[in-house]
């Protein structure tokens, strides 16, 4: 239900916001050359915001999947023995395996 409700919003809003653009751009005072001049440019720096928030997430989710891969190495480290360090000390020599 929260889901259906957040697309019908983010359509509601993509929807006006396409509409109020048409209409700001064919009601603008200035010709149209200017305005698809100041469109370009407008897009160009959306674009290079749109590029840098999807690096800085990026870099973000690296950070957090590195965090997360630490934290479960210490969980096994702390919770599974090591089995070299603990079989160490047991006498495991050919005599005493084969019952001599």
């Amino acid at each position: 239900m929260a889901q259906k409700k957040t697309k019908n919003s983010f359509l509601v809003l993509t929807t006006s916001f396409v509409g109020g653009l048409a209409a700001g751009l064919l009601l603008a005072p200035k010709n149209g050359a200017r305005n698809r001049a100041w469109l370009a440019e407008r897009i160009g720096e959306l674009s290079n915001w749109v590029d840098d928030q999807r690096k800085s997430v990026q870099h973000l989710g690296k950070q957090e999947v590195h965090k997360f891969h630490q934290h479960i190495q210490q969980g096994i480290h702390q919770n599974v023995p090591d089995l070299y360090h603990a079989t160490a000390k047991i006498d495991l020599s050919d005599q005493k395996l084969n019952g001599e």
